[in-house]
């Protein structure tokens, strides 16, 4: 899996600071239409071209939001909406393989049983609530492109009442399964910065500054994942 080559240093940090702060409660949208897009299956002798993947995005975007964004829904009925979501329509396991990187190999099985749970659960716990903010945001697909075989992007603009349009890339991986096509998510770049990859470099900080240690990234996943209050 290829991702985008980001810079690093007091930039960097800014740039992500910009946009996963600045933004942050709009990022929960990013989540839900890349939710949107997966899991449709094909009968694999139809090639899937790229207007199979953008058409994804824009017939699937609002029966979503409209179970999701109510503000009358109880926080815990959101989560578990959103879970299901995320278990259907993204690589979960394979994209937390990949934030862990050279990490996985060493890490036991317990370690890593435990990693992919509380990998899931952080995501939850971080964008869960930004679905009851939801202020009329939409999409805007501009164009995809077939990167290489299975390999799409889909280039969109999440357009904001009243804010700047965010620029929203979506990197789907398409396989196969009894005889059909199948889409997952697989990366989500958000004004150019791969959320993957900017995981990835937050995971590897922790454990580079606390003596290689991966139960020291446990130790701090443990937090981010409880419910909050």
């Amino acid at each position: 899996m290829r991702h985008l080559n980001l810079p690093h240093g007091p930039v960097y940090a800014t740039r992500l600071k910009e946009t996963f702060g600045m933004h942050r409660r709009h990022i929960f949208t990013v989540f839900l239409v890349a939710a949107l897009m997966a899991f449709a299956p094909r009968a694999v002798s139809a090639e899937v071209t790229t207007e199979d993947v953008k058409s994804f995005v824009n017939t699937m975007a609002s029966s979503a939001i409209n179970s999701l964004t109510g503000k009358d829904i109880a926080r815990d009925v959101r989560k578990e909406r959103f879970r299901a979501l995320v278990n259907d329509f993204f690589a979960v396991k394979s994209i937390g393989k990949w934030v862990l990187g050279r990490h996985w190999r060493r890490a036991t099985p317990e370690q890593r049983e435990e990693y992919l749970t509380l990998f899931e659960n952080m995501l939850l716990e971080r964008y869960v609530d930004g679905f009851k903010d939801y202020s009329g945001e939409s999409l805007e697909i501009s164009r995809a492109e077939k990167r290489q075989e299975n390999d799409f992007i889909v280039h969109t603009m999440l357009k904001r009442p009243g804010g700047q349009p965010v620029e929203v890339s979506w990197r789907v991986g398409v396989g196969e399964r009894d005889g059909q096509h199948i889409f997952k998510i697989v990366d989500i770049i958000v004004n150019g910065l791969s959320m993957a990859l900017t995981q990835q470099k937050e995971f590897n900080s922790v454990i580079s500054n606390n003596g290689n240690s991966v139960d020291s990234l446990l130790e701090k996943m443990r937090e981010m994942a409880k419910p909050a209050g």
